[in-house]
């Protein structure tokens, strides 16, 4: 069984996800789940977009590089 864990929500906001979850048919709980889900996902992609810039930023790259570099990467898959 996984470990129960307890989350403070803003009243005003707890108000609120129950409205929306009443709607949908569904518990805060799902909702709550769903929008932690959506918030990690966010999350990592923000991570790997910041890598990106930082390893572009690294090996001197920029945005004006993107079509040749696409087009060189497309050749090579050609091969």
């Amino acid at each position: 069984m996984a470990p129960q864990k307890n989350i403070a929500i803003e009243p005003g906001l707890f108000i609120r996800v129950e409205e929306e979850a009443q709607k949908q048919g569904r518990t805060p709980d799902d909702i709550a789940n769903e929008a932690t889900r959506r918030f990690l996902a966010l999350r990592r992609l923000q991570d790997l977009q910041q890598y990106g810039e930082e390893r572009a930023r690294g090996l001197g790259l920029t945005e004006d590089d993107v079509p040749r570099l696409v087009a060189e990467s497309r050749a090579e898959g050609r091969r």
